[in-house]
């Protein structure tokens, strides 16, 4: 996949650095004149621009146990260490500011529903880090984390010392305790001052997930929405400088991995805008991706397409989702039409249009979800709540089914608490899957 094209520069940034005798201890200023994917003539994917260290995927090497691979919530390719061939003679370098017990916080279980709590289920606290991951059990995998890393875990084994501050940064994500992953992730400081990189070649010591991750999180730390998107521009530009240098170097595997790395910060662009509440801005930049995938990766455009017609349906704009799905093939435009149905109020033709691919993959729970919530606004609840029960013994147990469920149960009964409690029983019961096992109080409304 080749980037995004455009005749429009990326901005770059020129600002000076303050002296100071340690790096660690420099912060990034705020921008005072910043342009963003809302300003015109502005393409954050477009200028490549060079930066002064080549990196390839592999991991560094680490005289300490091997750690799981682990996927980011914004990202599907596993954790991974920048490095070139001069890596192996990178100086030791001294994280143990990273360390510190007090930036870790406990986690609360005040918030946890008792049934989870006494599960026969509940993970060991002493159980390996990759069963826990595997089985869903990510609150016990950050605290297993957080111990590793303030009792086991040596300064200077940057490779170890990363990878279990991402896993612990991730499974707080996973849990809905962004607020506590935001403050944890200020420990990083400034990734882009020099201590992180090699002292000779410039590579960054610092895994990409994690430098992805902690974009938002220090944006959510910090109280600045648009600093995540200067953050993602800034990673969005050494992609491009990543994709160059390694198509002159004849490297198409790390060519096309930066590609994708390029293609997933705009992405992440969008993301960053639509929770900021600029869902207009998010619509017209991910139509601007579409546009410059057009007739270079088609699956790639219709990936787009479908998360431009989302923010669209989010803004109330119907005529702009459905310009936005136009050209998809028929199982894209069965999903997005039914979705423009239940925005404009046909819930009778969203039953239908739900029911057909029900029955094309009576598998897709999501699918079955949506069908059951159509079911809801059209009056029928009691199929809606048999269908989504029915969801729930299967084994499924994702949030807004949960929730959904729950909501039906407050119309249906007085005594919606105790049918509430009843099915956080059975699911803590159910074997651990790969989804989110424990359940707050929240995902049931109590």
């Amino acid at each position: 996949m080749d980037p995004p094209s455009s005749n429009l520069p990326f901005r770059q940034r020129s600002h000076g650095r303050t002296a100071s005798s340690d790096d660690r201890r420099r912060v990034a200023m705020p921008r005072r004149s910043t342009r963003g994917p809302l300003d015109a003539g502005v393409d954050p994917l477009s200028d490549p621009l060079s930066v002064p260290e080549p990196a390839s995927p592999q991991r560094l090497p680490s005289s300490s146990p091997a750690l799981p691979t682990v996927t980011s919530p914004g990202l599907s390719s596993p954790l991974t260490m920048e490095s070139s061939s001069a890596i192996d003679d990178v100086p030791l370098k001294d994280f143990s500011y990273l360390l510190s017990p007090e930036n870790f916080h406990p986690l609360p279980t005040t918030t946890i529903l008792p049934p989870f709590l006494n599960s026969p289920h509940t993970p060991s606290p002493d159980a390996p880090l990759e069963d826990l991951l595997v089985h869903g059990h990510y609150r016990t995998a950050a605290d297993h984390c957080a111990r590793q890393l303030t009792t086991a875990t040596s300064p200077t084994d940057a490779p170890r010392l990363f990878a279990l501050l991402y896993t612990r940064l991730a499974c707080l994500t996973l849990i809905g305790q962004h607020s506590l992953a935001a403050q944890e992730a200020k420990a990083l400081g400034d990734l882009g001052a020099s201590f992180y990189r090699h002292p000779l070649t410039g590579t960054h010591l610092v895994p990409w997930e994690l430098r992805v991750l902690a974009v938002r999180l220090l944006a959510l730390g910090f109280g600045e929405p648009r600093r995540g998107v200067v953050g993602y521009y800034d990673l969005a530009r050494e992609c491009r400088g990543e994709v160059l240098r390694a198509r002159q170097e004849g490297r198409a595997g790390d060519e096309k991995m930066w590609e994708q790395r390029l293609g997933e910060c705009g992405i992440l662009v969008g993301n960053a805008l639509v929770e900021m509440g600029e869902l207009e801005g998010a619509g017209r930049h991910f139509a601007e991706l579409r546009r410059a995938e057009k007739g270079r990766n088609e699956r790639e455009e219709r990936r787009l397409r479908s998360m431009e017609a989302l923010v669209w349906l989010r803004v109330g704009d119907i005529q702009a989702a459905r310009r936005a799905c136009a050209g998809l093939d028929e199982d894209g435009d069965g999903v997005l039409e039914a979705l423009i149905q239940m925005a404009d109020g046909d819930y009778e033709g969203a039953v239908e249009a739900w029911q057909g691919l029900c029955d094309a993959d009576p598998e897709d729970a999501l699918t079955r979800q949506n069908l059951a919530i159509c079911l809801f606004y059209t009056g029928r609840i009691g199929e809606s709540r048999e269908l989504l029960e029915s969801l729930t013994e299967s084994g499924s147990a994702f949030h807004a089914l949960t929730f959904n469920l729950s909501t039906v149960y407050d119309l249906c009964t007085e005594r919606s608490r105790d049918r509430k409690m009843e099915l956080a029983e059975r699911l803590a019961a159910r074997p651990p899957a790969a989804d989110v096992w424990e359940k707050a109080a929240a995902d049931f409304k109590l």
